[in-house]
């Protein structure tokens, strides 16, 4: 029998105006969901920056500071607050952080050293780990930090801010990173306590391997406890990490980004999840993380301080994510299963992170040749109703004419619907990329929404194939855009449906 996968929480709570809510208010709203809305975490990944007196090298320590001048330190009576719940408090450290407020001036451990930093997207650069020097004093950073915090474990992020190692060059200098978590484990063992040591990683070893990150070594070497394969990706290959890490105690999370999701995949319903989840259920995911969601609902942080003092503390709380990830009975209601989408997140150089690997959108072949989309449907739906589902962009009602298959299986009826509209696709115009509040097209153009019911004992329990061809096109040839596929899924109805 599978073990249940732990729920975890990233939190990241990093606007300064936390630090005006008196202490006691404070913890009542971190933990308003595990205590009020009965939600079992089993760690919390505390995101680093936002509580520490640190080098100038980081930002936005307000809330860390402004509790230190009442007295009070505020990342300790945090971590206590957890180990009261039963729950581990986890260093959640992003080893690229950029500088907020350059009205402070510049980073100057980074003008000092100008080997230790890549010159990347990010004005001030980010931090090379092909620098020894800049390897060091990551170490003895982190370990101070260790040292003074009981904290169970220390997760580097390496996902959030892309690149760590000269571009174009990251598998050549990939024994730089292997160094780094090699060494950061040592150190984490001599604290004289147990301290897991895990990191953040594209959701791919294609992606790992492009952005510099042996994970195979780091497994073999036992530098590492977790891996969070993915942050912002449907589909992470849960397959790899578990081949990469078999044969030792690695465990394998997954995460999801509510903020900075895939382009179009923002707000989704709940059918959507169930049908993320319960892949990665069934391909043997650990534990899920639930990233940048609130610790309560918006109301009680307006109980609180006045809305025009709330900036970055804005979104869901994750309650109706844990409902669904807790519910033992959600193979047994509807689920969508989807074909990833590139995009969401535009602060990287590299691969992971941005879905760069994912199918969609994808031009459909003008010589009547298919488009073959890539659907993992895990778990036996036998004996429910199935639908199959294309957004399409570009096509023309009155001359285009498609075929449409499953795992090679011509579906003979279909509906097309020309007025449809997504509002989280921007064609005509390129699709933008985009946070949670930024989503919406308010505008949407009509496109195409084909639709059919399947055979059931179509759907494998796996892989599955949708495909789609475009049959009769009139003058393609002088058409300067492709008629593209937005949107692949396949649906399973309710038990009761």
């Amino acid at each position: 029998m599978k073990q249940q996968p732990k729920f975890i929480i990233q939190m990241d709570p990093y606007t300064g105006e936390l630090a005006n809510i008196p202490e006691d208010k404070l913890m009542e709203w971190l933990f308003f969901c595990i205590d009020k809305k009965n939600v079992k975490v089993d760690a919390i990944f505390w995101e680093g920056h936002c509580f520490f007196e640190q080098e100038s090298a980081y930002h936005n320590t307000s809330i860390y500071k402004k509790f230190q001048e009442k007295g009070i330190n505020i990342m300790a009576r945090i971590i206590d607050e957890c180990h009261k719940r039963g729950i581990k408090a986890y260093c959640h450290h992003r080893f690229s952080e950029v500088e907020l407020d350059l009205n402070l001036g510049r980073n100057e451990i980074k003008q000092q050293h100008r080997d230790w930093v890549i010159k990347t997207w990010w004005q001030e650069g980010l931090w090379n780990l092909a620098s020894s020097e800049l390897q060091d004093f990551k170490l003895n950073y982190i370990t101070k930090i260790m040292t003074q915090y009981q904290f169970d474990g220390i997760c580097i992020d390496f996902l959030r801010h892309l690149p760590c190692l000269p571009v174009g060059r990251q598998w050549e200098h990939r024994e730089c990173a292997t160094a780094f978590m090699h060494k950061l484990k040592v150190n984490m063992n001599m604290l004289g306590r147990q301290v897991d040591v895990g990191a953040k990683l594209p959701e791919n070893g294609e992606a790992c391997h492009a952005d510099g990150f042996d994970v195979e070594t780091w497994a073999k070497d036992n530098s590492i406890d977790f891996v969070i394969g993915g942050s912002r990706t449907v589909n992470p290959d849960i397959d790899w990490y578990k081949k990469v890490t078999e044969g030792t105690d690695t465990l394998v999370y997954t995460c999801w980004d509510s903020a900075h999701v895939a382009d179009g995949h923002h707000n989704q319903p709940s059918d959507f999840f169930r049908g993320m989840l319960s892949n990665w259920f069934e391909k043997g995911t650990d534990g899920v993380v639930a990233f940048n969601f609130l610790p309560a609902p918006q109301e009680e942080l307006y109980k609180l301080l006045p809305p025009e003092e709330i900036i970055n503390c804005l979104g869901p709380d994750y309650v109706d994510f844990y409902n669904i990830f807790n519910d033992e009975r959600l193979q047994e209601k509807a689920l969508r299963f989807v074909a990833d989408r590139r995009g969401g997140y535009p602060f990287l150089t590299g691969c992971g992170g941005n879905n760069v690997f994912a199918p969609l959108p994808a031009p459909i072949p003008n010589d009547e040749a298919p488009l073959d989309v890539k659907i993992d449907v895990c778990g036996d739906f036998q004996g429910r109703k199935a639908e199959i589902r294309f957004v399409i962009t570009n096509a023309k009602s009155s001359c285009d004419k498609f075929k449409i298959y499953l795992n090679n299986a011509l579906i003979e009826s279909f509906s097309e619907d020309y007025s449809y509209k997504d509002e989280q696709i921007f064609w005509p115009n390129p699709q933008p990329t985009i946070y949670t509040a930024k989503c919406l097209n308010k505008n949407p153009a009509p496109i195409l929404e084909i639709k059919a019911q399947v055979d059931k004992k179509l759907i494998k329990n796996g892989t599955n194939t949708l495909s789609i061809a475009v049959i009769d096109r009139i003058n393609y040839m002088l058409d300067s855009e492709s008629i593209n596929v937005e949107r692949a899924e396949i649906i399973i109805g309710a038990t009761s449906d």
